[in-house]
């Protein structure tokens, strides 16, 4: 299997400036050897919460947990949200396989660590940690060399 030579080169330092337009379109998965793990760097642009979307979905299909996909979407797409809009700064999603669940992780150039908002009933913001929460079985943050690493962990739910 072959990636994308974008795939296996973009850093973190190499894309802050990246263009919406510049994005690859079909970025793959860049798994580790063992097959346990997916991870990408996006640039600091809207368009990349849509692209991490795809991306965990691609990985999952490809691993065979696809009934994660849902859960795990949500939650990515809710760490990427934050660091892009809160952190101002490229991200690093990635994802391990650990049997059936999946931990996810988010690293991001910011050393100020999310903290839940006030969120009304009319108000726009302020939900997303709550969203982490209710749709991962745990989360946290964990400090990095030049910021932080927002984690989760989802499972695959039992039929009732």
């Amino acid at each position: 299997m072959t990636f994308p030579i974008e795939a296996r080169t973009m850093r973190l330092r190499d894309i802050s400036t990246v263009s919406p337009g510049e994005i690859p379109p079909m970025l793959a998965p860049y798994p580790a050897r063992d097959g346990k793990e997916a991870s990408w760097d996006l640039p600091v642009v809207h368009e990349a919460v849509a692209a991490a979307r795809r991306l965990v979905r691609e990985a999952l299909a490809v691993w065979g947990l696809s009934a994660l996909a849902d859960d795990l979407t949500v939650v990515v797409s809710e760490v990427v949200t934050n660091a892009i809009v809160h952190a101002k700064s490229a991200v690093a999603p990635s994802l391990h396989r650990q049997g059936p669940s999946v931990r996810g992780e988010v690293a991001d150039h910011s050393l100020v660590w999310p903290t839940p908002l006030p969120a009304g009933p009319h108000e726009e913001h302020g939900r997303g940690l709550a969203i982490i929460a209710a749709y991962s079985e745990r989360w946290g943050v964990d400090p990095a060399p030049n910021g932080k690493i927002v984690w989760f962990v989802c499972e695959e739910r039992q039929a009732s």
